[in-house]
């Protein structure tokens, strides 16, 4: 029985398992130890509070440390996100939709919308994807997102007239599924710095 355990295959495989095993006990992520670093300064601070012996200096010193590590993560990772976030939304709130209405179609099981659209931002726009959502007395029917293709680049404060076609199902149900108001918005675009 001692040679079987001794043998090579049976060797391996127990070191095979402790490394597995020594793996999942350990955890070398900075995420980890960053936090770990962050609650003990925080026990410190605690400690602090209850303990008369320790100094007002150590606990601002705890403090702060604690300070700069959350703003500092803050920092990193959220200060470019919320700027570009700022700049996609005031530009988003700039790009105007005017004049939605039915128009009559060519073929009569669909209907077909007309609007404008007007970039009022200093921006110039590429890639954008509206939402149409069609109502029937207030209540939503249908709904879809399409890329506008006849649109390249949108410039400042340049207005494009677009026409939007919805199909209906064929037959004597067409008029039932015919909407009676139609929203237009903006989903998404792509804001160019360089213009080709």
């Amino acid at each position: 029985m001692w040679n079987k355990i001794n043998s090579p295959i049976v060797i391996t495989f127990i070191a095979i398992v402790a490394v597995f095993v020594l793996k999942a006990t350990t955890r070398s992520d900075l995420a980890n130890e960053i936090r770990g670093v962050y609650e003990e300064l925080n026990s410190i601070i605690e400690e602090g509070a209850s303990d008369t012996e320790k100094t007002k200096a150590i606990q601002q010193f705890a403090q702060e440390i604690a300070r700069q590590i959350r703003e500092g993560f803050s920092t990193g990772f959220h200060s470019k996100n919320r700027e570009l976030d700022t700049v996609y939304l005031d530009t988003k709130d700039k790009i105007k939709i005017s004049g939605v209405k039915y128009v009559k179609s060519e073929w009569p099981a669909r209907e077909k919308i007309i609007f404008a659209v007007k970039n009022c931002s200093g921006k110039y726009i590429a890639n954008l994807k509206l939402n149409y959502e069609y109502y029937k007395k207030g209540e939503l029917i249908d709904c879809e997102n399409k890329w506008v293709s006849q649109i390249k680049l949108l410039e400042p404060n340049q207005e494009i007239a677009l026409s939007q076609l919805r199909s209906l199902p064929k037959g004597e149900d067409a008029d039932s599924y015919r909407s009676d108001e139609v929203k237009v918005k903006v989903v998404s675009f792509v804001i160019k710095e360089e213009v080709e």
